[in-house]
């Protein structure tokens, strides 16, 4: 019900600034949020997922010193690291030749975010860690698209005059802002007691081997899920990335149940999995792909009829990608019935799996994107973006498989073996 809300929020804030801004300014302020985004999951080391693969196993065994050790080498290295490179990324804006001053600072302002973006994965991984996965979704996903649309709203009906692309990204840094600061409140909240008198104990060895193949793995994701929209900012024009992003809206919007399953099951598959116990990791495994396959067959199917009328609701202009959203939606369908098997991979210690698994489908993702895009514009990203990524969760099902013998998938024998793992 949560991430049905907070999609529902998100998507009324998009269609608000989609209105206000025009298709063009709207391409042109998607672009620069696209590469905060693609720097997000790099930059944060894989932090997030060294929380949640390490959090509930230490919690199993009452670890409370790891655990404290743990949360403060998350946190520290992410804000070291997220400053730097933000300040990095925006020298390098401001030293690009070719950008107007306009989409120049739109860029900045955009990256100079990437710290409270980063804090903000971290934090929700932290929460997530402890059992509270409906509270970690509550500032970005209620808070910060409600914030967007009031400080936005408020730009275009000042007396000064309408809403600028600038004005749109100061209003995503002030909501931004907003949500971390409630986000952090709600950790400190909610860390148990314990934590407040035990020391810390640090085997940032184990952690740190983890990072590597993490960053590897987001570089890599990211190359292969995001370079659609970079591509066609490059080679396009800022109406291509508008109608894009739209369309990638209508389609993200199948895997509502599909991240609800993801944030509540992650912590339990971690500890399912440090208890052992193979024959109740497969049962929750498959009870958690039929969910989300019986419950998003009937979204698609409504949203694949109603495609035209749904980016109607962004303006007229947004009705011609009403076939990159259908192709976008199938694409979302087929990979979502493989659980959230990246994170069970993580959990199982396989991020090393997924690093090559990933890094190996980056030449044909970006193969793809340069031969599809230029000729088809934001058909053939949406093509591209399709084939890589139901390409790369099917060899993660299969390399989860492998490893461990548990079959991602709704329906299906697992492998051979005895109980325990």
């Amino acid at each position: 019900m949560l991430r049905g809300a907070g999609f529902g929020f998100r998507f009324l804030a998009g269609v608000v600034l989609a209105r206000l801004l025009g298709v063009s300014d709207y391409g042109r302020y998607a672009y620069a949020i696209s590469w905060l985004a693609f720097l997000v999951i790099p930059t944060a080391l894989g932090l997030d997922q060294v929380l949640l693969r390490f959090v509930p196993a230490y919690r199993e065994t009452e670890a409370w010193p790891q655990v404290k050790g743990v949360l403060r080498f998350a946190f520290r290295r992410a804000t070291a690291v997220s400053i730097a490179v933000a300040a990095v990324a925006v020298a390098i804006v401001y030293s690009l030749p070719g950008i107007g001053p306009s989409e120049r600072t739109v860029l900045a302002v955009a990256l100079a975010l990437l710290p409270l973006a980063v804090l903000a994965q971290i934090r929700q991984s932290s929460l997530r860690a402890f059992d509270h996965p409906v509270l970690a979704q509550v500032p970005e996903n209620l808070l910060y698209p409600t914030a967007l649309i009031a400080l936005a709203w408020a730009m275009a009906t000042a007396p000064s005059g309408g809403l600028t692309t600038l004005g749109a990204m100061v209003a995503n840094a002030g909501a931004w802002f907003l949500a971390f600061l409630v986000g952090t409140v709600f950790v400190v909240k909610k860390l148990p007691a314990v934590l407040r008198r035990v020391a810390s104990s640090s085997e940032s060895a184990e952690w740190t081997a983890m990072m590597p193949a993490l960053v590897l793995v987001g570089l890599a994701f990211h190359l292969v899920s995001r370079a659609d929209v970079l591509v066609l900012g490059l080679v396009g024009t800022p109406r291509d990335v508008g109608l894009y992003t739209a369309a990638s809206r209508g389609g993200e919007s199948l895997l509502i149940v599909y991240d609800a399953v993801t944030l509540a099951g992650a912590s339990l598959f971690s500890a399912l999995y440090a208890r052992g116990d193979r024959r109740e990791l497969q049962r929750f495994t498959s009870l958690a792909c039929r969910i989300v396959l019986w419950s998003t067959l009937p979204i698609y199917v409504a949203l694949m009829v109603a495609a035209p009328w749904f980016l109607g609701l962004f303006g007229a202009e947004f009705v011609a990608g009403a076939g990159v959203m259908r192709i976008l939606l199938t694409a979302y369908l087929l990979s979502s019935l493989s659980g959230f098997v990246i994170v069970m991979l993580y959990a199982a210690g396989r991020q090393r799996d997924v690093a090559i698994a990933v890094g190996l489908l980056v030449p044909v993702a970006l193969a793809l994107d340069v031969t599809l895009i230029p000729r088809f514009g934001p058909t053939g990203a949406a093509v591209a973006a399709a084939v890589s990524l139901v390409l790369m969760k099917g060899t993660l099902v299969a390399v989860l498989y492998r490893r461990t013998g548990i079959l991602s998938l709704p329906y299906g024998a697992p492998a051979p073996g005895g109980d325990r793992l």
